[in-house]
């Protein structure tokens, strides 16, 4: 016997069809011996059309997680810029009670030191703050500088490798580059 419905092959007396779930209790047994059998035939499509496969769930991983990128990389370098204007006040404060037991030749050095270490941690955190703003605003220019500060904070372990390693994920993706274009052409 065959479902009215779909074609499908159904057991005497079962009440749902199993390929299509319509009901087939008030259906005749003569009902579905005198259907045709029509085989599914498979979906083409039309020519130019992309073929849907895994590839399509990767070509939107960018859309789905630019968002959330964008608002990771401002948050970790707000982070370090604090840390950094931290630095560089610190290098510029006479703090004796920190250095007193530095001799006086140490003095010159660990101020202008400190203060060159937080101009550089500020200047790599404004630049990361720039970056996570351009990819949620999708700037063209913006893939390119977040893959560039995701190579320089992989050193910075835990969360700045793991920032890095979700920039790869996202932005160096088959595929990504172009969905990244489209993306920012869009806006």
């Amino acid at each position: 016997m065959y479902c009215v419905h779909c074609g499908g092959q159904v057991n005497y007396g079962q009440i749902f069809c199993s390929k299509c779930g319509q009901r087939i209790g008030s259906a005749t047994a003569t009902d579905f011996q005198a259907q045709p059998v029509i085989p599914a035939q498979p979906s083409i499509a039309p020519t130019g059309t992309p073929p849907t496969s895994s590839g399509t769930r990767d070509a939107s991983r960018v859309a789905r997680n630019l968002t959330s990128l964008g608002a990771l990389w401002i948050i970790y370098c707000a982070l370090r810029l604090m840390s950094g204007i931290g630095l560089f006040a610190l290098g510029h404060f006479n703090f004796p009670f920190i250095l007193s037991p530095f001799p006086f030749s140490r003095h010159f050095f660990a101020g202008p030191f400190l203060g060159v270490m937080g101009l550089f941690v500020s200047f790599f955190a404004l630049a990361g703050i720039i970056a996570g703003w351009g990819l949620m605003s999708h700037q063209p220019w913006a893939r390119v500088l977040a893959i560039i500060m995701g190579f320089i904070y992989l050193i910075h372990i835990p969360f700045g490798t793991a920032l890095g390693i979700y920039t790869f994920w996202v932005l160096l993706a088959d595929g990504a580059e172009e969905e990244y274009d489209r993306l920012a052409q869009a806006h």
